[in-house]
């Protein structure tokens, strides 16, 4: 029986609860603690402890805490391989200046449209709910067969802000070979590979540099906390921008 790996947490009454919620919070004393202080901390009696103990499959409270102990270490020593932040480092020197040239284009445009697939496409929903709450015309597209063209061709000054890890997904390539030559369209990427074709194809490039990690041939892994950063940092100068020049 794993204590941290208990599913039946509904078949638990509030004393039990009580008594879990203590050995959580103190799982690194309570291989050292005895019953009654276990009790004590739970403010609960000796008698709950002990049947909270086989309820949750042990037989006496010196097996459930070697069990707990070395549950507890094995969790320890993977911490290692835990939450990570990403560092300055995963991005380029002037991504700060690039990011402000790229605002500059987003402040003037018609339309602020975000392109993304899958994983990408998920936060390209998210960046456009946040411009929009921002007061520009914004969209999400996470379909690479929408018909895209027409609905922007009686438009001018459009942005077309494109996510993709690896910079060379064939469909999203394929959508933006229509607005390459466009003058009332400028493509801005954020990718995962300055040499990609989609950097290529964009105005400005929002790169980044993380492994890219892959399952099963097609699942993507790779993390998006680059691309989620650099959203923030755009949607803040956006706003920052905006206000400025409305105080002009």
């Amino acid at each position: 029986m794993a204590f941290f790996g208990f599913k039946d947490l509904d078949k638990l009454s509030e004393v039990d609860l009580a008594i879990y919620r203590f050995i959580v919070e103190h799982s690194e004393q309570v291989p050292f603690m005895r019953v009654r202080e276990v009790a004590q901390g739970a403010h609960v009696s000796n008698s709950s402890v002990m049947r909270f103990i086989r309820k949750i499959g042990y037989d006496s409270f010196p097996e459930f805490k070697v069990s707990f102990r070395s549950e507890n270490n094995e969790l320890t020593d993977s911490q290692g391989e835990g939450i990570q932040i990403i560092d300055r480092d995963a991005f380029p020197a002037d991504i700060d200046k690039v990011i402000k040239m790229s605002v500059n284009l987003m402040l003037d445009a018609d339309n602020v449209i975000f392109l993304g697939i899958g994983a990408s496409g998920a936060i390209a929903e998210y960046a456009s709910r946040q411009a929009s709450s921002l007061g520009f015309n914004s969209f999400a597209v996470k379909d690479p067969f929408y018909p895209l063209l027409p609905q922007v061709r009686n438009s001018a000054n459009n942005i077309l802000i494109v996510f993709s890890v690896s910079g060379k997904t064939t469909e999203l390539v394929e959508l933006l070979n229509d607005f390459t030559n466009d003058p009332d369209t400028e493509i801005i990427s954020i990718t995962g590979d300055i040499e990609s074709t989609i950097a290529r194809m964009s105005r400005y490039a929002l790169t980044y540099h993380v492994p890219e990690e892959r399952i099963h041939r097609y699942y993507d892994l790779t993390t998006q906390i680059p691309a989620m950063y650099i959203v923030e940092t755009l949607l803040r100068e956006l706003r920052h921008q905006e206000v400025s020049r409305r105080l002009i």
